[in-house]
């Protein structure tokens, strides 16, 4: 087998799994909670003022599922760094 082989089937350290845990974990609570948490600062915003010809509800909930949508890409990279990393449980 060569050397290139042997570097690609290598299983990745413990300190990569935690980072790929970390990430997916990471990134899966704030993809849940920064449109929620976006809907709760737009309805304390007051409703006489607009952003950009925006409601706030509508500024802040768009904010928030920008955020979330970033959140979610960090998980999924976590995971795909899991799956590349050849890492199992056992």
């Amino acid at each position: 087998m060569s050397e290139v082989q042997r570097e690609k089937n290598r299983p990745a350290s413990p300190a990569h799994r935690t980072r790929c845990i970390r990430q997916m974990l990471a990134g899966s609570f704030i993809g849940l909670l920064a449109p929620i948490f976006g809907f709760f600062v737009g309805t304390i915003v007051r409703a006489d003022v607009t952003v950009g010809g925006l409601e706030p509800l509508l500024f802040w909930m768009l904010i928030g599922m920008f955020v979330g949508m970033a959140a979610v890409g960090v998980a999924i990279r976590g995971a795909m760094q899991w799956v590349a990393g050849k890492h199992n449980l056992s």
